[in-house]
């Protein structure tokens, strides 16, 4: 309502804006329930800006949009069609133990067993059973060799 004349007539958007003060006012404690109804009532009558200014005259300025702390120091957005950076951790040298994840020490534990028990026997060795797990570890070693991470 910067440039206005008294006489003109408003838009349903000037009187929705009014509408929000008055319920803001009557919000903050500013108005009482009587005073509230009366204007409201008012600012649906009236229909010039010269009857609209008395309606809000003793009332504060119209309050903007704050930006809520928690997220006053946050990166923005970014622009449409780019895509935020992922940070790379570069991959430690784990060997064989991180090829296959944590099948790899289940593996491992198997084989270790299987000669524990061969050794046990006085070097009559059983059938390499460990064999079963061996060939699935394969496959998942095999596969996570060409993922990124």
């Amino acid at each position: 309502m910067s440039q206005y004349q008294p006489h003109q007539r408003f838009t349903e958007t000037d009187r929705e804006k009014i509408a929000g003060r008055l319920r803001d006012a009557f919000a903050d404690g500013r108005l009482d329930q009587l005073e509230f109804s009366s204007r409201l009532d008012q600012l649906y009558t009236v229909q010039t800006y010269g009857e609209l200014e008395p309606l809000v005259r003793d009332l504060p300025a119209v309050r903007t949009y704050e930006t809520p702390a928690a997220v006053q120091d946050q990166k923005p957005a970014p622009a449409p069609g780019e895509f935020p950076s992922k940070e790379v951790q570069p991959r430690g040298k784990g060997g064989l133990l991180a090829l296959g994840g944590g099948f790899t020490g289940v593996v491992l534990i198997n084989v270790v067993i299987w000669f524990v028990i061969g050794v046990a026997h006085g070097g009559n060795w059983p059938n390499f059973w460990p064999v079963w797990l061996l060939i699935p570890w394969a496959f998942i070693a095999l596969g996570s060799l060409g993922k990124r991470r």
